[in-house]
């Protein structure tokens, strides 16, 4: 019963309309096939048996035979119980024009009926009329697959763009408790030596979240906006580590109307300072270059390769994950690192 719930009106009206085409064809060519002449007849044998029967033996096929043997890939038991199907309507369709379509015909067809062999049992006949209904639910079976071919493509479609998104958004949400670690860090560490810069800290920190939360739902953002956000990352990590730190910040060719994944470079420049400067002094070097349809980031940082590694962050590996999704084959990634730097190099098509 599930074959015939699954069945829906546009469906219904294809269907209608092939069975519609079938029965115009087969009126017009029923002389044409016997005596070669080409006329529009639909006598009782066709109109009442063989197009019916037709239809019967054709949704037994798709609602019944491929569901339950076809699909499941039961190839042989499928063919043979094919060959029943049509033989058996072949057979049907004889006896019923045997004893219901002769008796009329000598009644209402007199010329015709002389014609007609009396007997039952026509077996190149029956051979023929069997013939003639496997072609009609060969072609439904082949149009019934393509029809699945492609609802089965555009699923997989679907299925495929709603991970990529399910995918993204989990990764643009991890940004921001990410950042919210590192940043609470940073005004952890004022608070605690009671700095003066704490409230303006808090300032910054302020207007950062506005434009996370404001101006970054989008699947783009203006390269511009990025590069001011990484400016006031930076001054951030600047007033939290005061001396201890140098940073170079170069930007060249950036200009208004480029678009960029939004949050996709800070990542970077988070990692160049938790495991650059964490401990004494070091330096932070970022350079970002725009031109002919190109960016180039780079970021280098001192780096001490402890003994004991820490937990791998999620920086890194989240911002490659979404490069791989919003970028595949647009971009190039090159992270070295030694004992005494770290460099993260990267290259996107925009």
């Amino acid at each position: 019963m599930s074959a015939f719930r699954n069945i829906h009106y546009r469906d219904l009206i294809r269907h209608a309309l092939f069975w519609l085409a079938y029965i115009l064809y087969t009126a017009v060519t029923y002389k044409w096939t016997d005596v070669d002449e080409l006329g529009f007849m639909l006598p009782p044998q066709i109109i009442g048996i063989f197009i019916p029967l037709t239809m019967v033996i054709t949704y037994v096929n798709l609602l019944v035979l491929m569901p339950r043997l076809y699909n499941r890939r039961r190839y042989v038991l499928y063919g043979l119980f094919f060959l029943l199907l049509i033989i058996s309507g072949g057979i049907l369709a004889r006896a019923l024009t045997h004893y219901f379509i002769l008796p009329w015909e000598a009644v209402h067809d007199p010329a015709r009926y002389k014609k007609e062999i009396k007997e039952l049992w026509i077996p190149i006949r029956i051979a023929r009329l069997a013939f003639d209904m496997g072609v009609v639910v060969v072609i439904t079976m082949v149009f019934r697959m393509m029809r699945d071919h492609i609802q089965r493509e555009k699923l997989l479609r679907q299925i495929e763009k709603e991970k990529f998104t399910a995918e993204l958004n989990l990764l643009k949400a991890q940004i921001n408790p990410h950042f919210l670690f590192n940043t609470f860090n940073s005004l952890y560490a004022l608070t605690l030596n009671k700095s003066d810069l704490a409230p303006q800290l808090v300032l910054q920190i302020s207007q950062l979240m506005h434009y996370m939360l404001y101006s970054t739902s989008g699947d783009e953002a203006e390269l511009n906006d990025e590069v001011n956000y990484l400016k006031d990352y930076i001054s951030i990590e600047q007033t939290r580590f005061a001396n201890r730190v140098e940073v170079s910040f170069q930007c060249a060719g950036v200009a208004a109307g480029i678009k960029i994944a939004p949050l996709l470079l800070l990542p970077f420049v988070e990692n160049a300072f938790k495991h650059g400067v964490e401990e004494g002094l070091g330096w932070v070097t970022i350079n970002l270059n725009y031109r002919d349809g190109y960016l180039f980031f780079k970021v280098d940082n001192s780096f001490i390769n402890k003994a004991i590694p820490g937990k791998p962050g999620i920086g890194l590996a989240n911002v490659q994950q979404r490069l791989n999704l919003l970028y595949p084959g647009r971009h190039s990634l090159s992270i070295t690192k030694n004992e005494e730097s770290f460099e993260a190099e990267l290259k996107i098509e925009l």
